[in-house]
């Protein structure tokens, strides 16, 4: 069915009540993390008094968005999350901070590490800062604005009676948070319906942070799964995330000026690459953050808020209740995204080992650092080797699938796809130019880019060698996205900033304009992904949806697949229903490998994909040519407490004859199992 135009989708997201009610649950969530994560953050001694509007609009709604998530996660599975440590860090860190009396101000003086020598820009204590009303309207708009964009997009509405099926993950991530609701278990399978997987671990390493805050939301406020995740939780993340960017330019470029904020906000929602040649699959597959932030959620914040803690170290009062909460915030970043904390780890190892090589070689002893830096080190080790140690006693697994057939280390697709990329960078580039130039003036930029360099080489690399395995393209794309967005965005400004004072206007001009140019491409790229390509599914009548609702909680459906339509059995293409209704949908069919062909295998339906062997299906359809007879079908259905069947036109029931009719309305039909 082809998609409606977004202007159409957006009058029917407004007309929608239960949208209207999330987007309030937004701004009122909002407000509530943006006061906690405030005052926390100047309770430990966070913030410098000088703080613009725009800084502590990012750096409160991030803590706190943070925090609520450790302590929510905690709490509600029971202490087998693993955010555990995490959050026994953030308390920690408050009771010691409130059991002493409230810390000194944050010394004003120069950022002399993120400064330029010859342009003497310093952040004063007298600067003047937006009014913080005026910036927090500004962030109410922006929820209301993005949350309307993702409900006109993502998460679309019912229209004429009418459920429109949402895209692939979109309606998996969904699940994945009202599951967290249910079972406490941080594990991605439960949607794949059947509760005990063969070689399976209870519990994995995921991106779990922004599906706990959507579980929060879900349990607490009522909110469905999709309204919580896409039209409360995003949008604020996306917020926090903004800010966040833009707070960094202004900090590491050494400058107040309000533009630099607005700059790197900008291009925290919109920088990609620019794709010039045709290539493969991936070599499109970056966007700016406004479509990123459902990827890579809260580990996007707190790498964020870990470099802004590094950019303003020298001008805060070294302290443990300060080191403690800091180590805590790096720690958060393992459970809300492993491969993020792996690439953060290359970015911080490279130009700390720089510095040490280089001190040693000079002055044959250690480079000097803050207390503040040594405690934060100690601590951030303690609460990362914590929340390992936990994630194993926790039975946490990396849930792997098998290998891709046919993906060899380094093939044409993974090099075609770094070379488009790489022509393609665009404002990227200034992450290498900025890190030369500022060797000797801003050594804090230099350091940053050289780690967001080897950070970006290393995701590449470890891509290629491990491309068989299909989701470690996460390694390169989290690298550009999470990483090198900002601190392209600071190199970007720095150097413009450097040529207008040494009057090369019209090379400051010209950069600028190409900013410009690649941000609007940005944005066709953004809103094409999030707007997808136009369904192949007819929408599902409301009644049916209703219908299946009103079936027993604990109530399974089965549907008749085709080979080439499924991505995994875990995440099927109708899981749309599962998201809408809370009762388990499981694809009945071979599954052919559909993700292979992405990375340069032949297309063959006789390969299955790489997760399938683990799938209990595989028993009923070892290849695809086998059909089993209808009491086949119907035996194994029972067996796994699959009740009814749901058909429509590109899903017929082909599955077990004479299935009762429960609901039916034209096409489509709900049927039990005899």
């Amino acid at each position: 069915m082809p998609s409606l135009g977004l202007a159409d989708e957006l009058a029917i997201t407004i007309a929608n009540p239960d949208s209207l009610l999330a987007i309030g649950l937004a701004l009122l969530l909002g407000a509530g993390c943006w006061l906690l994560g405030f005052w926390i953050a100047r309770t430990v001694g966070l913030f410098r008094p000088d703080a613009p509007a725009g800084e502590m609009l990012g750096v409160g709604l991030a803590f706190g968005l943070m925090v609520v998530t450790a302590w929510w996660a905690a709490i509600w599975s029971g202490g087998r999350s693993s955010f555990v440590p995490v959050a026994i860090g953030f308390a920690l860190a408050l009771v010691l901070a409130i059991a002493r009396r409230p810390p000194a101000p944050a010394v004003a003086v120069s950022v002399s590490d993120a400064s330029d020598g010859d342009e003497g820009t310093t952040q004063s204590r007298s600067a003047r800062r937006p009014s913080l009303p005026l910036t927090a309207v500004g962030a109410g708009v922006f929820v209301v604005a993005v949350a309307l964009l993702y409900g006109s997009t993502m998460s679309l509405s019912p229209r004429d009676g009418v459920q429109p099926v949402e895209k692939t993950d979109i309606a998996f991530y969904a699940v994945l948070g009202r599951d967290l609701v249910t079972t406490g278990t941080e594990t991605n399978t439960l949607p794949s319906g059947f509760d005990d997987l063969a070689g399976a671990s209870p519990q994995v390493w995921y991106h779990w942070g922004e599906l706990w805050l959507a579980s929060a939301v879900i349990k607490l406020f009522g909110i469905a799964p999709l309204g919580a995740r896409y039209l409360v939780v995003l949008p604020l993340l996306l917020l926090a995330t903004a800010a966040m960017t833009g707070t960094f330019v202004r900090r590491l470029a050494g400058t107040s000026s309000p533009a630099a904020y607005l700059f790197g906000f900008v291009v925290c929602l919109l920088l990609a690459p620019v794709p010039l040649l045709a290539g493969p699959f991936f070599s499109v597959w970056a966007a700016g953050m406004i479509y990123g932030i459902a990827v890579f959620g809260l580990a996007a914040v707190a790498v964020l808020c870990v470099i802004h803690a590094l950019a303003i170290q020298s001008t805060l009062q070294p302290s443990w209740t300060l080191a403690v909460f800091l180590g805590s915030a790096v720690a958060f970043v393992l459970p809300a995204h492993i491969i993020v904390a792996l690439l953060g780890l290359v970015g911080l190892g490279v130009p700390v080992a720089i510095r040490i090589g280089g001190s040693l070689v000079a002055t044959r002893r250690p480079p000097s650092a803050s207390p503040l830096w040594w405690r934060t080190l100690i601590a951030a080790a303690a609460a990362v080797l914590s929340t390992v140690a936990w994630g194993a006693i926790t039975d946490h697994g990396l849930g792997e699938g098998g290998p891709l057939v046919g993906i060899t280390p380094f093939n044409d697709a993974w090099r075609d796809t770094v070379l488009v990329v790489t022509l393609g960078a665009g404002l990227l580039l200034a992450i290498p130019i900025a890190g030369i130039l500022s060797h000797r003036g801003n050594r804090l930029l230099f350091d940053a880019c050289v780690g967001t360099v080897a950070m970006v080489v290393a995701g590449a690399l470890l891509w290629g060698w491990r491309v068989a395995a299909f989701n470690t393209f996460y390694l390169f794309f989290a690298a550009i996205a999470v990483f090198a967005t900002p601190i392209a965005a600071a190199g970007a400004w720095w150097l413009m900033q450097r040529l207008w004072a040494a009057r090369r206007r019209g090379l400051a001009i010209g950069i600028a304009t190409l900013c410009f140019l690649q941000l609007e491409f940005g944005l066709l790229i953004s809103l094409s992904r999030l707007h997808g390509q136009d369904s192949v599914y007819e929408p599902i009548p409301v009644a049916v949806l209703a219908a299946i609702e009103r079936l027993p909680p604990d109530a399974k459906l089965a549907y008749a697949c085709q080979s080439f339509e499924e991505i995994s059995f875990v995440n099927s293409k109708l899981l749309s229903i599962d998201a809408h209704t809370a009762r388990r949908i499981v694809p009945m069919c071979f599954q052919a490998d559909v993700n292979g062909p992405l990375l340069g295998a032949e297309v063959d339906d006789a390969v299955p994909d790489a997760g399938f062997v683990f799938a209990p299906q595989a028993a009923l359809y070892p290849d695809s040519s086998t059909r089993p007879s209808s009491a086949a079908v119907a035996a194994f259905l029972r067996a796994h407490g699959i009740e009814y069947i749901y058909a429509d036109a590109g899903h017929p029931n082909t599955l077990v004859t004479g299935a009762i009719p429960v609901e039916t309305v034209g096409r489509f039909e709900l049927l039990q199992v005899p």
